[in-house]
């Protein structure tokens, strides 16, 4: 079993994330890990068109997007400037990544044509997205 594209953003349709396998994970930092034909995967990029849109303020944004072969769940956090995960870091950086986050959530509306790049978990057993980037298309 390959390794190689373990830290890789692998771009996928929607058809292929949705039906990752649930694995052992290979990193002992990651205790979730999901698998394509036998090959270990943690991130993921797909694009398509943003059909859902649920935003809890300075928690989260949770939102769906379509490529015409299924809907993929994301989701980007925006909690770090509450999340203790983030307290030992150098506070102007959190702030500069807690404003590009709620930038990044501005920019993600219903029908707008996304690109999303982050890494592939699961919440309640389901598979979701947990985005760490989104580019209008070009």
């Amino acid at each position: 079993m390959s390794n190689q594209l373990y830290n890789t953003h692998v771009k996928l349709l929607a058809f292929d994330l949705l039906s990752l396998t649930q694995t052992p994970s290979p990193s002992s930092s990651d205790p979730i890990s999901f698998s394509r034909r036998g090959t270990p995967l943690s991130r993921a990029e797909t694009l398509g068109t943003v059909t859902s849109r649920e935003l809890k303020p300075h928690k989260f944004l949770k939102f769906t997007v379509d490529d015409g072969t299924g809907c993929v769940p994301c989701v980007l956090w925006l909690n770090h400037l509450s999340s203790p995960y983030f307290s030992r870091r150098n506070p102007a950086d959190v702030r500069l990544i807690a404003d590009l986050a709620e930038y990044q959530a501005s920019e993600v509306k219903l029908g707008v044509l996304a690109r999303v790049r982050g890494r592939i978990t699961a919440y309640r057993e389901c598979l979701v997205m947990e985005a760490c980037s989104k580019a209008n298309s070009v």
